[in-house]
């Protein structure tokens, strides 16, 4: 057999070995979270995908749309640090961005609540977390949070917390509001069609709630309104959605 055949019998495994593992790793990089709790009809899929029903211990990647429907709930664990509650009637995209200090991982909630559990220590040094809505972005590095969008304008009843119904006139392209409710720790909150953006810095049992292009306005809840606040967002015995 002439010798260069023999070089190229050789070389020919070495290098699909190479791209091989060069795939396996692109496949491994792209991998942001699992998901670690499903109850009921939830559905995830990218961009370009069909979505499928979403199983305990299934990856999610950048651009990852997940979605519980009626009676459903999801939960699933970030960059091994932030766990995300997501509610029944609730839709959100997984974004993964890289800035100047390290990685920001962003909940992108499309429709519906849900909460966010950061554990800081577990959290690369310069790594960020952000929920954004369509008119606002909550910015974290350690806490445990709430967002939830509501149609405008909400019915009287709760206040600040009022929630109407389904989020059918959300997606409908009717005008929205955000509320951001804090547990523990602080948070930053923006509007996204206000230039310059206005920080507001809630703390724990704070609520602020962003409507349209004013500025965000903040209350503080009240023990009896907590319960409303996580309808949806838990689970029986010791609580799911803190990161172990």
């Amino acid at each position: 057999m002439a010798p260069w055949r023999i070089l190229l019998g050789l070389a020919c495994p070495l290098v699909m070995g190479h791209l091989s593992v060069g795939a396996a790793a692109a496949e491994t990089a792209q991998v942001i979270g699992r998901a670690t709790f499903v109850a009921g009809p939830v559905t995830v899929g990218g961009a370009s995908d069909v979505p499928r029903p979403l199983r305990v211990g299934d990856p999610l990647r950048w651009g990852d749309v997940v979605e519980a429907r009626k009676d459903a709930m999801a939960r699933v664990l970030l960059g091994g640090a932030t766990t995300v509650m997501v509610r029944e009637l609730s839709r959100l995209a997984l974004r993964e961005e890289a800035v100047a200090t390290g990685m920001r991982y962003v909940v992108e909630l499309l429709a519906g609540k849900v909460r966010t559990s950061v554990n800081r220590a577990l959290m690369r040094p310069g790594d960020e977390v952000e929920v954004r809505s369509r008119n606002a972005v909550a910015s974290v590095r350690g806490t445990d949070f709430v967002v939830q969008t509501v149609a405008a304008p909400a019915r009287p009843s709760l206040g600040l917390l009022d929630v109407p119904g389904p989020t059918t006139r959300q997606r409908l392209g009717h005008p929205t509001e955000t509320m951001v409710h804090t547990l523990s720790g602080v948070v930053q909150v923006a509007s996204r069609l206000l230039m310059p953006h206005r920080l507001e810095q809630i703390g724990a049992r704070e609520t602020v709630r962003v409507s349209g292009e004013h500025d965000p306005a903040r209350v503080r809840f009240s023990p009896g309104d907590l319960k409303q606040i996580l309808e949806g967002l838990t689970l029986p015995g010791p609580d799911p959605t803190r990161t172990p």
